[in-house]
C-alpha cells in the first residue's frame, strides 16, 4: 500500500498544486494595474463566436507574440511577481546575470540591454527637415550601458553608442545645433558619480543639471549656479528597470528635487485630452510616496505641458522629449519665460502649427539614445 502512495505521489501533489492554482486564479481578486511592472494588465477576454472563430480570443487569453503582448492568463497568475522574481533569481544564481531586457550589473546596477537603430536614419532625416524654419538644438543622452559599461558583466552585447554619435555627426543638416551631453556624462562617470540611477533607466538630477549647464551654450542663457539650488534628497525609489527586471532585492535608490527662484514664480498648466491640471510647482510630491518617484517631476507623461515663469528673461521654448527631459526642463525654467513640453507618443497636433499659433522658434528635441533611435512617433514632425 505504502508502495502505491509513493509511486502516484508525484502526479498528486502536482495535479493538487494545478487544481489549487486554478482555484486561486478564480478566486483572487484581479489588478488593472501593475505596481511592479508600471503598465496595465490585460483585459478580461470578451467571448464572442467571431473572436472564437477568428483565433483573437485565444490570444487575448494566452497572448499574441507577434505583437509581444502578454495574455490574460499569464498577467494575472497567482503570485506573478514573486515566480518573475524567483526565475531572474534562478537563472542569477546559475551564473546567468541577464534575463531577456536587462543585465544585473556591479555594485546593484539593473541596466537595460542594447537597443535597435531602425530608426536613425529615418529620425535624422525628420529632425533635419524640421529645423530649416525653426531654431532647432538636438540632444540625444546615452545610455546608461554605454557610460557604465565597467559595471556590466563580461559577457555582454555591445551598445552601439559610439556609431548612433558618429551618424549624427555626419548626417545632421547645418540648421541643427547639437548638443553634445555624453561627454558630459562620462566625465561625471570619470569623478566617481554615477550619472544614472541604479534601479530605473533614467539620468539622475545632477546628470540633468550638468546637462542644463551643456545645454547654455546651444540656446542663449545664462545657467543657474548648483548653489542657487535647494536640494532635497528621498530615499526608496524603485525605477523602472527595478519593476521590470524580477530583481527584486535590489537596494532602492536616492533621488534628488533641486528647487531654484523659478519654483517661486511658476505656473504649470498639463493637458491631457480636454482636461486641463494646473499647479503652482514643478514638483509633484505626491509620487514620493510611491515606489516609483520619478514623476515627482511634471508629474510624469503628459500630452503637453506649459510652464510660465513671469521672472524670467528669457522667451519661449518648446521641448519635445520623452521622459528625460522631466528632470531637466525644471532647470530651464529658470531661463525662459515659457516652455512648452510636449511628448509625440500622446500629442496628435501639428507641431508647426503649435509653433506658429504660440509664436516660437526655439526647439529643443530631448531623447534619450535608445528612443531617438527606434521611436516612430518622431514622425509626427513631418
Amino acid at each position: 500500500m505504502k508502495n502505491k502512495i509513493v509511486k502516484f505521489l508525484p502526479a498528486l501533489v502536482f495535479l493538487l498544486v494545478t487544481f489549487g492554482f486554478c482555484i486561486l486564479f478564480f478566486l483572487l481578486p484581479k489588478s488593472d494595474f501593475s505596481v511592479n511592472e508600471k503598465r496595465y494588465l490585460a483585459d478580461t477576454p470578451k467571448f464572442s463566436v467571431e473572436n472564437l472563430i477568428s483565433g483573437e480570443l485565444v490570444k487575448e487569453i494566452d497572448g499574441d507574440s507577434e505583437k509581444g503582448s502578454v495574455g490574460y492568463v499569464a498577467d494575472h497568475f497567482p503570485f506573478r511577481s514573486f515566480f518573475v522574481g524567483l526565475n531572474s533569481y534562478y537563472n542569477l544564481g546559475m551564473g546567468n546575470t541577464a534575463n531577456s531586457d536587462y543585465y544585473f550589473a556591479k555594485d546593484g546596477f539593473i541596466i537595460t540591454k542594447p537597443y535597435g537603430t531602425d530608426r536613425l536614419d529615418t529620425n535624422i532625416r525628420v529632425i533635419n527637415s524640421f529645423a530649416e524654419d525653426k531654431n532647432v538644438t538636438l540632444c540625444v543622452v546615452p545610455s546608461p550601458g554605454n557610460i557604465l559599461e565597467d559595471k556590466l558583466p563580461k559577457n555582454h552585447l555591445s551598445y552601439k553608442d559610439d556609431v548612433v554619435y558618429e551618424t549624427l555627426s555626419s548626417q545632421l543638416s547645418e540648421d541643427v545645433s547639437y548638443c553634445d551631453v555624453n561627454s558630459v556624462l562620462k566625465d561625471m562617470k570619470e569623478k566617481g558619480n554615477a550619472p544614472f540611477y541604479k534601479t530605473d533607466h533614467h539620468w539622475t538630477t545632477p546628470a540633468a543639471y550638468n546637462a542644463y549647464v551643456r545645454l547654455a551654450d546651444n540656446l542663449g542663457y545664462i545657467p543657474a549656479t548648483e548653489s542657487d539650488f535647494k536640494k532635497e534628497l528621498y530615499s526608496g525609489f524603485y525605477g523602472t528597470t527595478y519593476s521590470s527586471s524580477g530583481y527584486f532585492l535590489a537596494q532602492p535608490d536616492t533621488i534628488e528635487v533641486w528647487s531654484g527662484k523659478a519654483e517661486e514664480s511658476v505656473s504649470v498648466e498639463i493637458h491631457e485630452l480636454d482636461e486641463v491640471k494646473t499647479s503652482d510647482s514643478m514638483f509633484f510630491e505626491s509620487h514620493l510616496s510611491e515606489p516609483d518617484m520619478y514623476p515627482v517631476f511634471l508629474d510624469g507623461n503628459h500630452a503637453l505641458v506649459k510652464i510660465k515663469n513671469q521672472k524670467a528673461d528669457g522667451g519661449k521654448l518648446l521641448v519635445i522629449k520623452d521622459s528625460f527631459a522631466h528632470a531637466l526642463t525644471p532647470f530651464l525654467a529658470e531661463n525662459f519665460s515659457e516652455i512648452i513640453m510636449i511628448d509625440l507618443r500622446y500629442y496628435k497636433e501639428n507641431v508647426t502649427e503649435l509653433c506658429e499659433t504660440e509664436g516660437i522658434e526655439d526647439v529643443l528635441v530631448l531623447y534619450s539614445i535608445s528612443n531617438f533611435c527606434t521611436d516612430t512617433s518622431l514622425a509626427f514632425l513631418e
